[in-house]
């Protein structure tokens, strides 16, 4: 996990570089100690980032880590991209 410090690091870089982001969030129910686990969506939220980067943010999730359930073949996209939903709908 990273801290608040670091996801803003993190997005400045990928701001300066006009780069896109994908956040593996597929642990985030399963941190268990320090540092607590922050969403890259729930820090651009409450940043000053702009709504341009945005869009170069996209999250993955699975239900199959944080619900013990290795056979478990549920995945989940969060995007702000039209492209990228379109290539995730195929």
């Amino acid at each position: 996990t990273l801290t608040r410090p670091e996801l803003n690091l993190l997005l400045t870089f990928i701001t300066s570089k006009n780069i896109h982001l994908i956040s593996d969030e597929i642990y985030s129910g399963t941190v268990f100690s320090s540092p607590d686990f922050v969403s890259i969506m729930e820090f651009l939220k409450d940043s000053s980032h702009s709504t341009e980067v945005w869009n170069r943010v996209h999250i993955v999730y699975s239900l199959s880590k944080d619900l013990g359930l290795p056979g478990f073949r549920v995945g989940a996209i969060y995007s702000n991209d039209d492209v990228v939903l379109a290539a995730a709908k195929k």
